[in-house]
């Protein structure tokens, strides 16, 4: 029940917008029941994650099964590996960590302000060799889409790094990746299979979604720092 906690009027409003819209238009256009229940499934991942909740680790770990499932079915296999051996465990990894540094009471994450310089030079390095793995991987494996495929999984890559590690600039990179994943999606759309269409919708929610949790995890870090001063002795 504490998963509940902390969410208001506006709060509700967003999310059962958002899965209202995307089940209407997957009955409107056809869609497979796992392609709705994968776009459910993200929505309630973005929003617990724009919340801080704990809780979007353990949904995210189910969504990206449905994910991978997709991409592997619509060809794009280098994406669906890449997310069943990256994405995944980050995400089961996320998921320790997360509970190891919340916030019992509300069942949040303690937001962590930022990384260290040497942290944000390693990492930043490291997404630079990741890439053109990526890339290589990608190209040996006959992709489809293989420049969209490489930049989705190399924009996606630092928005969960920054999102395991706790520091609120995640949202702003999760905002990039929701401009270059749907690309993926709208293609199958214009090449005449509309029952993707509600996960091109989806996307539009996530990117309301996103900006609302940047403001979201700006206020949970000043609420969280107010706590801590008032506890000093």
């Amino acid at each position: 029940m504490k998963t509940w906690k902390g969410y208001n009027f506006v709060d509700f409003i967003l999310i059962f917008s958002g899965i209202v819209v995307v089940t209407v238009s997957s009955v409107l256009f056809g869609s497979k029941w796992y392609i709705t229940i994968n776009t459910i499934l993200g929505l309630l991942c973005v929003f617990t994650q724009a919340k801080g909740k704990v809780s979007t680790q353990f949904i995210g770990i189910i969504y990206f099964f449905f994910y991978i499932f997709i991409s592997y079915s619509n060809k794009y296999y280098g994406e669906a590996l890449l997310y069943l051996i990256i994405m995944l465990p980050l995400y089961i990894y996320g998921a320790i960590h997360w509970l190891a540094n919340r916030d019992k009471k509300d069942n949040v994450v303690i937001v962590k302000s930022n990384l260290s310089k040497t942290e944000w030079i390693v990492s930043g390095i490291s997404f630079l060799i990741v890439s053109l793995i990526v890339f290589i991987i990608l190209k040996v494996l006959n992709t489809a889409q293989l420049l969209i495929s490489t930049l989705s999984f190399v924009s996606m890559l630092p928005a969960v790094y920054l999102l395991i590690r706790r520091c609120k600039w995640n949202q702003v990179a999760f905002l990039l990746n929701d401009f270059i994943v749907p690309i993926l999606w709208i293609l199958l759309v214009i090449q005449g299979d509309f029952s993707f269409l509600p996960m091109c919708i989806y996307y539009l929610f996530q990117v309301t979604y996103d900006i609302y949790g940047l403001l979201e995890w700006i206020k949970l870090e000043k609420e969280q720092k107010s706590t801590t001063q008032k506890t000093l002795p």
